[in-house]
Order: C-alpha cells, then structure tokens, then sequence
C-alpha cells in the first residue's frame, strides 16, 4: 500500500487510463467511485484504538487501486480520501468462490497509515527492520502479536507482495514487503465482542525509493461498506 505517495501525486500524470481498467474489483469500485463505510461497530472501542488511528468521515472518494496476486488469492488495495482529507486504504482479500472461478471478498480491512520514514543509511534501516518480523511488536506502547505463523516463537521473514497500481492518468508498479500483527480490543459494553487491531509492518519499495511503512488496520464487515 502506497497512502501518502497517492495522495501527494494525486492529480499528476502525462495519460490516461483506459476505462475498461479504471473499473474492475470485486465489489465494483472504479476510480470514479465514492465509499461509504459505516464504522459503528468500532465507536464503543475508541478509546481502546493506537493514538494515531482516526475513523473516517463522512463519503470517501477514490485516488487509485491497487492489486496484488497471491496464491489462488487476489488483493486489491482502494486509496481512498475522506471529507476530512485524511488518507485511508480499503484493502479487499479474495478468494475464487468455486462457481465458475469468479473472485469473491473473504476479509475487507480499513488501514491508515501512521508512520511513514525513509532511513538514510544502513544503520538506519537496521534499527527500523530489528523487530519486524518477531513474534510482538510494539507500537505506541501497544503489544501487537504476530498473526503471520503465530505458533512459530522466532523471527520470521518479511512476505512480498508485488502490487500493480492504477490511477486516473498513470499506473505504477511496488514491491512491498510485509508483516501482519493484531491485537485484542476488550469488549466495551455486555453483548459486545473483542475485535482485532491490525498492524501491518514493512517496507515499500520503487525501483527509485524505499520506505519503512506502518499501517493500523480495523476489519470490516462487507455489509458495512457502500459504493457508489
């Protein structure tokens, strides 16, 4: 996911990109699209949620979409924009649903990213990748517990995923590098249920640039999300 690269060269480009391209995730979002997502499952944990973690506001519009190919999975990554000019990713995990081979959403994800550095020199990159990978990782004094081969007590490697962007007037190619935490909210009211925090750890990468990236996630139920 590229958050703050979308919307800082929002509105750059030399061409545009075919229609046909500019439409074409599983749940029909185009780059013409707006998103609506009804957060009210996640109010009652306000409080719980990392520091830098803010719910969106109001219709969403979308700057690109992403997709990666993994496995016998697809993943599309919507950058999206609020009424407030805060930068969200939708990020939609799917599955073939075994009539026809047709890709159906298995897993929707609400990320924010909340930190954004790009190291200087070897020891810099160093002292940012050290932890990534281990089995917690700690975030503004928050303990995040590895999702990602969670019975294995030792540090594990970075997973890439290769993701092919499309914008209105330009398509870009990264290389990203990642590793996926969560953590458990308490339930904050009697019949309510613990929901999970993610954050997604890595490293994103052009053939010019790299950046060590961080990303609070909240799942979300895809009755919860409106297109239009």
């Amino acid at each position: 996911m590229l958050g703050a690269y979308i919307k800082k060269v929002f509105g750059k480009g030399e061409r545009d990109v075919p229609p046909n391209q500019q439409f074409y995730t599983p749940l029909r979002v185009g780059l013409h699209s707006t998103i609506e997502i009804a957060m009210i499952d996640w109010l009652g944990y306000n409080d719980q949620l990392n520091k830098s973690m803010k719910l969106p506001f109001g219709k969403m519009s979308v700057l690109a979409i992403g997709k990666t190919e993994a496995d016998d999975a697809e993943i599309y990554n919507i950058y999206l924009e609020d009424e407030n000019s805060e930068s969200f990713s939708l990020q939609l995990f799917c599955t073939d649903n075994g009539r026809g081979g047709d890709m159906e959403v298995t897993e929707s994800t609400l990320y924010r990213e909340v930190r954004n550095v790009t190291p200087l020199t070897e020891e810099d990159w160093n002292d940012e990748l050290h932890p990534v990978g281990k089995a917690a990782y700690l975030l503004d004094d928050n303990k995040y517990i590895r999702v990602w081969s969670d019975d294995y007590k030792g540090k594990i490697e970075m997973i890439p995923f290769d993701e092919h962007v499309v914008r209105v007037k330009e398509e870009l190619d990264y290389t990203n590098n990642y590793v996926l935490y969560g953590r458990e909210l308490e339930a904050p009211y009697e019949g309510a249920k613990p929901l999970t925090e993610n954050l997604l750890v890595g490293v994103e990468e052009t053939e010019t640039a790299a950046e060590f990236v961080t990303y609070v996630g909240l799942p979300i139920a895809q009755s919860a999300i409106t297109v239009q």
